[in-house]
């Protein structure tokens, strides 16, 4: 894991870091006090991404992320690998910025309007979305033909469930090798397309009645080594 720092000042010139610049002031940040010192740490970290637009290939922010910080982040011209824990955001659209990025971990944002920019990614290779609440359709992914790895998933603690119209799109996403899909109810309730990803060697997927009936055949797909259809096969068994 790269070195975790709060403010820019501690910055030595690393290309990966871990930056927790907000919730500041808890028992591990206890030296920030006012409101004031706390706002002085996110706005200079937002200066400096936006002017220091090469400084980075790989950031992790583990606390809250405000939507001006994940919009100065996407300044990051030659980022190949970022991961949010979470956030307040809505608008995702200065993605489409970040034209290098090979893997994206977007957690809990339940305001997310739309995955529209996320689909220009093209060159994507690992993507995770949790508990994106306003969205349904996911068919704008079918775009990314270069992924391996996709992690569409709600809220598991609450838990609170996301909803999906419809499978289809993975049909064109044939070079996955591995998928997962939890805390979510299917519409459509068909899972058939993920037969037709024979690269697959891990899968895990929601253990809802409508994917029961394909269940031997899921878990003989050729390549199939690893997930919850291989390791709990008993959650899958008709109640």
């Amino acid at each position: 894991m790269p070195e975790t720092i709060v403010e820019v000042s501690q910055y030595k010139g690393q290309k990966s870091l871990v930056i927790n610049c907000t919730q500041l002031g808890d028992s591990f940040t206890p030296q920030y006090k006012t409101a004031k010192q706390k706002r002085a740490v996110l706005d200079e970290w937002c200066d400096f991404l936006r002017s220091e637009q090469e400084a980075f290939d790989e950031l992790n922010f583990c606390t809250k992320m405000p939507q001006e910080l994940f919009d100065a982040v996407c300044y990051q011209r030659n980022l190949k690998s970022l991961h949010i824990k979470w956030g307040s955001y809505e608008c995702l659209d200065a993605l489409a910025n970040l034209s290098s990025l090979k893997s994206l971990f977007v957690g809990p944002g339940a305001s997310v309007k739309s995955i529209a920019p996320i689909a220009t990614l093209t060159g994507l290779e690992s993507l995770a979305v949790e508990n994106f609440q306003k969205i349904s359709d996911y068919s704008a992914l079918s775009n990314l033909q270069n992924l391996k790895s996709l992690e569409i998933s709600g809220d598991g603690l609450s838990p609170k469930f996301i909803h999906i119209e419809s499978l289809e799109f993975l049909r064109q996403i044939p070079g996955l090798s591995s998928l997962v899909i939890l805390v979510a109810r299917l519409k459509s309730k068909d899972y058939s397309p993920i037969l037709s990803l024979k690269s697959l060697t891990h899968l895990s997927l929601p253990p809802q009645h409508a994917l029961f009936g394909l269940f031997d055949e899921l878990s003989a797909l050729p390549n199939l080594k690893t997930g919850l259809l291989k390791e709990r096969a008993e959650i899958y068994k008709k109640r």
